[in-house]
């Protein structure tokens, strides 16, 4: 009677049957699902794309087409059975990359026109909206800082020192807790070297103007504790 359960279980986990049109390796452990095995809005090309899930046990995946922001979203909660979620037209003055998400619902885009950065608002995923960061936030790279922090980076003007040298760059520290009013903590000019500490989540920042150290007092403490009780 104690198989019974576990039967159900290994049932629930198998892989779904490989559909018609589906490639699927000798072992079966691998399945390619191509353009026509896949929702009409997914068969044309496209400039960019990311995962997301809200939270509600489903995951999307948003495609931007057409180079003006046009996002087909697709629902692939369930691989076996990849349906279109719906379509959104963002205003946006070119196409865009992703470049990390902030917070829990957003995400930040780049502009290829190089008009600066948005953040990408996805609290309904059916229906995501765009907002242009202000000009104070200028960078032409961005990179997560834990959660709702954002590192934002641009490139300095001199040209001057040989290419074999790293390029010193200015670098804001941002509050994203909350995407649609983002606030910049500090500025860093002329960074000459970023260094990350994984384990305790503390980013260093060697700049003109000596070191900055962006600290992460929930990592230090989740380091603390692993490190004093692991053995």
């Amino acid at each position: 009677m104690k198989c019974f359960p576990t039967l159900l279980l290994v049932a629930a986990l198998a892989p779904t049957a490989i559909a018609y049109g589906e490639v699927a390796s000798q072992s079966k452990d691998m399945v390619v699902l191509q353009s026509p095995d896949l929702p009409q809005a997914a068969r044309a090309g496209g400039q960019a794309m990311t995962l997301r899930s809200p939270g509600d046990g489903r995951t999307y995946l948003y495609i931007e087409q057409q180079q003006l922001g046009r996002l087909v979203i697709l629902d692939v909660s369930d691989l076996g059975r990849i349906r279109q979620a719906g379509t959104a037209n963002v205003a946006a003055a070119s196409a865009f990359d992703f470049a990390g998400a902030v917070g829990g619902y957003a995400e930040l885009v780049r502009l290829r026109d190089g008009n600066g950065l948005a953040v990408l608002n996805f609290k309904n995923p059916r229906k995501p909206s765009l907002s242009p960061l202000g000009s104070q936030f200028d960078a032409t790279a961005a990179e997560p800082v834990g959660r709702n922090g954002l590192l934002l980076s641009r490139a300095a003007e001199t040209t001057t020192v040989a290419n074999s040298i790293p390029q010193p760059r200015d670098y804001q520290v941002v509050d994203a807790s909350n995407p649609n009013a983002p606030q910049s903590l500090a500025t860093v000019k002329s960074v000459a070297q970023e260094l990350v500490n994984e384990e305790t989540g503390t980013t260093y920042l060697l700049g003109a103007d000596g070191l900055t150290v962006v600290r992460r007092p929930a990592v230090e403490l989740r380091h603390y504790l692993e490190s004093t009780y692991s053995n």
